[in-house]
């Protein structure tokens, strides 16, 4: 007998082929069968999908979900969504690794979010999940982030590595790499990412080609300078082998807003001539990172408070000039929004820098300043930074997979610090109901943009695909229906159209509803 039998639904297998009418039957955990009509006398229970887009669970390609099961198992953002699986340890950022004796600074570098869960290596990670029986309600694959490995071996030293310093890097990331971690990750816009050179990353790359890994990047310059910053990735794989990923692909900025198809072509160009890169994007006009991320990048070179060590200091006017040039307009106010700025500056949140210069009688630059100051660095803001005409170029790129740049949150606003950016809550539906209003492509190719093409970029068995014997990680939509209805103002509103999700084999949300499965795990790579 099957476990469960969907019936009646358009199968979307993943590989972006046409959707087709069919029934697909589920047995331990695993898609038994998927033919043109299976009896329900063969299944124990029997669900009817007339009308509905049979696909694969979603895989979110680019996410911060690391810690939040740790304090909220439900992830109910990923998984009322239609995730079921996320390639965390974005930007450079994970909760691991470190040498042994410098466990203080990936505790640092991790933060109070991480709940004691900061480990010296990604083994230790695991095993502290599963000594302490933790669940989650999506499957997680680590990445292993550069930022907190440059942090574990040099902390916020602002210059290259040495000869023994990258050695002890390649050493950690090796480790890791062997006990399943799936690749490296750079955040080369942060402290201490900002800090490292090509050799470095090159270096490391030579690790991850040799597991069969990844690179993914959150590059140096999102704005004027992507073309340098694109051809940074492509020295990293010329020089190590690595499949190179760019991270949330943009044109960001003023200066750089038309340019999304030149950019395009630097990477489709770049692949035609042999170089292994891929991309991802999200379907949104706003970014959402620390408020230092609008601050010059000498400036964080050392640390985040570094850039408040200037600021306190006789070359605070380094800073402000900057800032000044960046929110010359209102409207360039207007453009940054602070999401929290914790109990310091309740003010602040959800409030724009113009807001704040009228609020306190002062300069835009210097609001941004005094929120910098105030939070200690660490204030979460919005930026409004694209323009839609470069997003939707974007998401028509066929070849670009979609990721959140999201966590899994929450509904409850209570269980919130402030608002956060509605790609936490919406991104896949907002995707699919784009395609559909723009005739971007059929509801097959679609699926596949947010399926297949995530796990074949990741390397991923098993899973992104509907096909006997693989895991039946399965989502269910109504592709007239399905949206996103998290906005900036009210970011906690369920999407639309989702109506059921399994987690292997198990129904982790129906009819709209999550359930009480929590079937998720942290996925090593074999």
């Amino acid at each position: 007998m099957y476990d469960y039998l969907i019936q009646n639904g358009f199968i979307a297998d993943g590989s972006g082929g046409p959707v087709e009418k069919g029934d697909l039957a589920i047995k331990d955990g695993r898609i038994e069968a998927i033919e043109k009509h299976i009896s329900p006398g063969l299944a124990q229970k029997v669900m009817d999908a007339e009308n509905m887009i049979v696909a694969p669970g979603f895989i979110d390609i680019h996410s911060h979900s690391d810690v939040n099961f740790l304090s909220d198992d439900r992830c109910e953002s990923k998984l009322y969504q239609g995730v079921t699986t996320e390639l965390m340890g974005q930007c450079g950022s994970s909760v691991y690794p470190a040498p042994d004796e410098h466990y203080d600074r990936i505790e640092a570098f991790a933060g109070s979010k991480a709940m004691g869960y900061a480990s010296c290596s990604l083994a230790d990670f695991a095993e502290k999940i599963a000594s302490d029986k933790k669940k989650m309600s999506t499957n997680l694959l680590p990445l292993v982030g550069h930022g907190a490995l440059r942090c574990g071996v040099m902390g916020y030293e602002n210059r290259p590595a040495g000869k023994s310093e990258s050695d002890a890097m390649r050493f950690l990331l090796a480790r890791d790499m062997a006990d399943g971690a799936w690749g490296l990750s750079l955040g080369l816009g942060y402290t201490p990412g900002v800090s490292s050179d090509v050799n470095e990353l090159a270096s490391l790359g030579e690790i991850v080609a040799a597991h069969d890994g990844i690179v993914t990047s959150h590059m140096r310059n999102q704005g004027t300078h992507t073309p340098e910053s694109l051809n940074e990735m492509y020295e990293i794989f010329r020089r190590s082998g690595a499949h190179v990923h760019i991270a949330h692909f943009k044109a960001s900025g003023k200066a750089a807003w038309g340019r999304a198809q030149e950019f395009i072509d630097h990477v489709h160009k770049a692949q035609h001539s042999g170089i292994h890169v891929t991309a991802d994007v999200y379907p949104y006009t706003a970014a959402s990172s620390g408020i230092t991320n609008s601050f010059p990048k000498w400036s964080i070179q050392g640390g985040k408070t570094h850039a408040l060590d200037i600021l306190a200091g006789p070359e605070r006017y380094k800073i402000i000039s900057y800032l000044e040039q960046k929110y010359a307009s209102p409207e360039d106010g207007k453009r940054l929004v602070v999401v929290s700025a914790g109990e310091a500056l309740p003010e602040a949140n959800g409030k724009n820098m113009f807001e704040l210069s009228e609020l306190w009688g002062i300069s835009q630059a210097e609001a941004v300043a005094r929120v910098a100051e105030k939070s200690r660095a660490g204030a979460t803001c919005i930026s409004f930074s694209m323009t839609e005409p470069d997003v939707d170029i974007m998401l028509s790129q066929m070849d670009f997979a979609i990721g959140s740049d999201g966590r899994a949150l929450p509904f409850d606003p209570l269980m919130n610090a402030g608002k956060p950016h509605p790609r936490n809550f919406g991104t896949f539906p907002r995707f699919l109901k784009f395609a559909r209003e723009n005739n971007i492509c059929e509801a097959g190719q679609a699926v596949r943009r947010l399926t297949g093409l995530s796990a074949d970029i990741i390397g991923l068995k098993n899973r992104g695909y509907l096909r006997p014997g693989y895991v039946a990680d399965i989502t269910i939509f109504n592709w007239d229906k399905v949206a996103d209805r998290a906005t900036y103002s009210d970011p906690f509103q369920k999407p639309e159209g989702i109506e059921a999700v399994f987690t292997g084999g198990c129904l982790a949300l129906w009819k709209g509803t999550q359930t009480a499965v929590r079937n998720g795990s942290l996925l090593l790579k074999p």
